[in-house]
């Protein structure tokens, strides 16, 4: 009788076979890029199903000893497979006009800010927001995000997410030393200070959060602000609004009022106090208004010194890495970077009226994207 590993290394083969014939049918019925990323997902497949053909041959798949090592490599196999056929083949699948829209826009983003790799699809399927699919190359948006503007800039955030993971290594190096740096001298401080053992902890976990989630979503919220400027700083005031307290954060992401005070760092340094300053008015507005209230040792959880340095870490980076800021996008008249712009702009200028504003802006848009099904 065969042993546990050898049938679901069958049972995975015969999965991936069966995705493999889904991505076929397809042929001939896709859009440029999205067949583009069909024929990535089947090539990748083939290569799945080959490495399980060979461990299937593999006399020593019986062994005892190695075994283990087998099942980590079929874990690692079916987490592709299994990620192909509940993301790729679902945009796939759908390729609504839509999400050939979204990613015409997101292709279109691409070009104006000079980001470096070709651009991932983008599909309006998602139940949680925006969200970065990096294995697979796919960003997902809220149902409704193609027939609206003002959460666009939250698409520069997505695909930052891109940049911050294949620029690891150098961001790391960075920002990473800038976190360290700040938390240790505040913890030498601190215990050359005599402060209490429950206060030096509270120092060590807000160094764990830095390190782990938080400064990738600093760094994220920050290349968006110098590819996207102002609007990413309101987008995330009105995100913010429409969610719970403005103090509050998690194990994944930092509160929206340090993510705000890391945006306006951005804008600062490329020269645009007077957004800056609007922003933070906007914001002590919103503060007003919610009944949350700043927590004790906020301050130290995100010290303003530290945001400022991770400013201007990730500036350098953008500088580095050949991007556009926003301000250059706009004086050459960029398609998307502009109307992210205006909208804003125009909503904040009379809300009422920005409905109008919007429909007329999305249908210029969907014009000049060729190859899209208008609606």
């Amino acid at each position: 009788m065969a042993g546990l590993l050898h049938s679901l290394l069958l049972d995975l083969k015969r999965r991936g076979q069966f995705v493999l014939k889904e991505l076929g049918a397809l042929e001939t019925t896709l859009p440029g890029n999205f067949d583009t990323h069909r024929t990535e997902a089947a090539e990748r497949i083939k290569r799945a199903i080959g490495v399980v053909g060979h461990m299937l041959m593999d006399p020593d798949l019986a062994n005892p000893h190695l075994e283990p090592n087998f099942f980590i490599v079929f874990k690692r196999l079916s987490e592709l497979i299994v990620n192909i056929e509940d993301q790729s083949l679902l945009i796939l699948k759908r390729c609504s006009p839509e999400d050939q829209f979204l990613s015409a826009l997101l292709k279109q983003i691409c070009e104006e800010v000079k980001y470096p790799d070709p651009p991932p699809l983008c599909g309006a399927l998602s139940f949680q927001y925006f969200q970065a699919l990096i294995d697979m190359d796919i960003i997902v948006t809220p149902q409704t995000q193609a027939g609206e503007m003002l959460a666009l800039p939250d698409l520069y955030h997505e695909l930052a997410h891109f940049i911050v993971f294949r620029q690891r290594a150098i961001l790391e190096a960075r920002l990473l030393g800038v976190i360290h740096k700040s938390f240790t001298g505040a913890l030498r401080r601190g215990r050359q200070q005599g402060l209490p053992e429950a206060a030096l902890k509270s120092i060590e976990d807000n160094y764990e959060l830095w390190k782990g989630f938080w400064h990738v979503e600093f760094a994220c919220d920050m290349i968006a602000a110098f590819w996207c400027g102002p609007a990413y700083g309101w987008a995330n005031l009105r995100l913010s609004a429409t969610r719970g307290d403005p103090y509050e954060d998690s194990a994944t992401h930092p509160a929206d009022d340090a993510r705000r005070a890391g945006i306006a760092c951005i804008l600062r340094l490329v020269g645009d106090n007077k957004a800056a300053d609007e922003i933070d008015r906007m914001w002590e507005d919103l503060k007003r208004l919610s009944p949350s209230a700043k927590p004790s040792g906020y301050t130290k959880r995100y010290p303003g010194r530290l945001l400022e340095e991770a400013g201007q870490c990730i500036y350098q980076l953008c500088v580095d890495l050949g991007f556009r800021r926003y301000s250059e996008q706009q004086r050459n008249g960029a398609m998307v970077g502009c109307a992210v712009t205006g909208a804003w702009a125009a909503f904040q200028r009379d809300a009422a009226a920005f409905p109008a504003h919007e429909a007329s802006t999305l249908q210029a848009l969907r014009a000049k994207m060729p190859g899209i099904l208008l609606k």
